[in-house]
């Protein structure tokens, strides 16, 4: 009974998942140069190599490339990153360290989407005025102003006139 119950547990032992380069490549859309990149300046750490040199990649390479684009998409810099899992090997250490880290960019994400939140403003503006201009051009009547359109002034930095308003 004993060999069987050890049978049985061999059974349910689960190998542990593991991945190629070319899928990661593809899970992420990452060329396999940036995934050999990562690994070569200790952004993926133990990653094994068969006897022929193929990687293997654990959950472990998942977790961690899951993080690293998700500070990518926030626009933290390689550096910053490399140094953020420096910081995280020895958090006691470095707590307050990944604390300033991850207050200074949450600044320039929130400094980002204001930014980005005025540009979408303008885009719509101009989506609006186009718009109006198209449906009087159909109509056969002449093109309006930007002015007769839009009459709340934007703050945005982005705004330019339109190509009527650029040659006057």
């Amino acid at each position: 009974m004993e060999k069987n119950s050890m049978q049985q547990s061999a059974k349910n032992t689960v190998k542990p998942r593991t991945y190629t380069i070319r899928e990661l490549s593809q899970r992420y859309g990452l060329p396999a140069s940036t995934l050999r990149y990562y690994e070569e300046i200790g952004l993926l750490c133990r990653v094994r190599h068969t006897e022929k040199g193929v990687r293997i990649y654990g959950e472990e390479h998942i977790a961690r490339l899951d993080g690293i684009l998700c500070f990518k998409r926030t626009g933290l810099p390689i550096a910053k990153i490399q140094e953020f899992y420096r910081y995280e090997a020895d958090i006691a250490k470095h707590a307050e360290d990944i604390l300033a880290m991850m207050t200074e960019q949450e600044g320039a994400i929130l400094k980002q989407m204001e930014e980005l939140t005025a540009g979408l403003g303008h885009i719509r503006e101009k989506i609006r005025y186009y718009t109006k201009v198209r449906e009087a051009l159909a109509r056969g009547e002449k093109q309006p102003r930007w002015e007769e359109i839009i009459t709340s002034p934007t703050q945005s930095a982005c705004i330019s006139n339109t190509p009527d308003q650029a040659a006057n």
